[in-house]
């Protein structure tokens, strides 16, 4: 799988002796082992000094992730406590005390623009987004509430995420949205990319989030956390990154709430069950979505998919899962054609092909368990979990 390819490449290339990032014309680049890699922001962003020393420095600790290099050389300033960050990062991810070479001097990191109580989302148009949008609204008015999209963030959905999210904004009718159109030609992706990919992705939120007078930015929580998540998928280096912007007197903290995400599928058809059938999570690459959709469709033709959804990978089980206890539309769908995907999910289960058993443990297999009883579909993959 992509996934496997990519931990493969970062175990061969870790460690390396060095690694040279460039600021020209706010591009960040470096001559990776592979070849030239690039990231910028090609749309409208509130470039200053501020923003420009985040980007460059998040931007950094992002771009060498994959690598480790033993020396940081750069032709701009890192401010210490970044430096400390990204050391805290090696240590994490067992990469050695990297070495920074970068220029002499700094520019301000204070922004002209200050906080007045309002919130900004990081948003992907997947549920746990849109469980945060829908609390952030009933918290704190449709006016406080900024959505924040970063496109091409994630490379291999980079374009379906985009188009949900303008499609949610029409639907849901939310008031405030920022893109943020990402050219993004780094190779940190895949899994490993939680190594660095909250903590810069805040970074480049930040600016944006200031400019329309936001203190916090919600982002996804940590309930679900494996004690093998890479760097930035643990709460605790979470709450050390807020410490850091507290040293650099950055007037944002990021925050989040930890709710199991099938449970977040639960409020949501509770809450706004109008909103679920224009969730995007699905893992599909866009090119192969509609040929598993066409598979699944002749596998149980009365299971209604959602239009993002290609029925098959760990996300649209996950969510369909979810629905067949708490979407009440599903109790409209023939039972042979529920039955079909509980057995099918089982047999993906037991196969342990998809190389994905972090993501189906806990809450998964606690509804799985729970939608199998129900329908009386006895699955070989619950054996020895409790309470199956």
């Amino acid at each position: 799988s992509g996934i496997s390819f990519v931990v493969i490449f970062n175990k061969q290339v870790e460690n390396m002796q060095k690694l040279k990032v460039l600021l020209e014309n706010n591009t960040l680049s470096m001559q990776g082992p592979k070849h030239k890699e690039s990231i910028s922001i090609s749309s409208r962003y509130p470039w200053d000094d501020f923003s420009e020393t985040l980007f460059s420095s998040l931007g950094t600790m992002h771009m060498v992730a994959p690598y480790l290099p033993k020396t940081i050389e750069t032709n701009f300033t890192i401010p210490r406590p970044v430096q400390d960050l990204v050391r805290a990062m090696y240590l994490f991810e067992k990469g050695g005390k990297p070495k920074f070479v970068t220029s002499a001097g700094s520019k301000s990191l204070k922004s002209s623009n200050k906080p007045n109580g309002r919130v900004a989302i990081a948003y992907s148009a997947g549920k746990d987004s849109m469980w945060n949008l829908w609390w952030a609204i009933e918290k704190y008015g449709p006016d406080n509430v900024l959505v924040v999209h970063i496109r091409n963030l994630n490379r291999n959905n980079g374009s379906n995420e985009v188009k949900h999210v303008l499609n949610q904004q029409k639907q849901f009718g939310f008031k405030h949205l920022e893109v943020i159109e990402l050219k993004n030609g780094s190779l940190n992706t895949g899994y490993a990319t939680m190594r660095s990919r909250d903590m810069f992705l805040a970074g480049v939120v930040i600016p944006v989030a200031l400019e329309f007078g936001a203190s916090k930015i919600i982002t996804e929580g940590f309930a679900d956390t494996k004690p093998t998540e890479p760097f930035t998928g643990h709460e605790s280096n979470m709450r050390y990154f807020n410490q850091i912007l507290r040293e650099l007197k950055i007037p944002v903290q990021v925050t989040w709430r930890n709710r199991d995400e099938m449970l977040t599928i639960k409020d949501l058809y509770k809450n706004r069950p109008e909103w679920m059938p224009h969730v995007c999570n699905c893992f599909c690459i866009p090119c192969y979505q509609n040929f598993f959709k066409r598979a699944w469709q002749k596998r149980s033709p009365f299971f209604p998919l959602y239009e993002s959804q290609c029925g098959a990978c760990v996300k649209c089980r996950i969510t369909n899962i979810a629905r067949i206890l708490y979407d009440p539309t599903i109790q409209k769908v023939k039972q042979e054609d529920v039955r079909a995907f509980l057995k099918n999910t089982d047999a993906w289960i037991r196969s342990k092909r998809h190389g994905l058993s972090y993501m189906i443990e806990g809450p998964f297999m606690r509804d799985f368990a729970t939608a199998c009883k129900r329908y009386d579909v006895p699955a070989r993959s619950l054996n020895g979990v409790a309470n199956a």
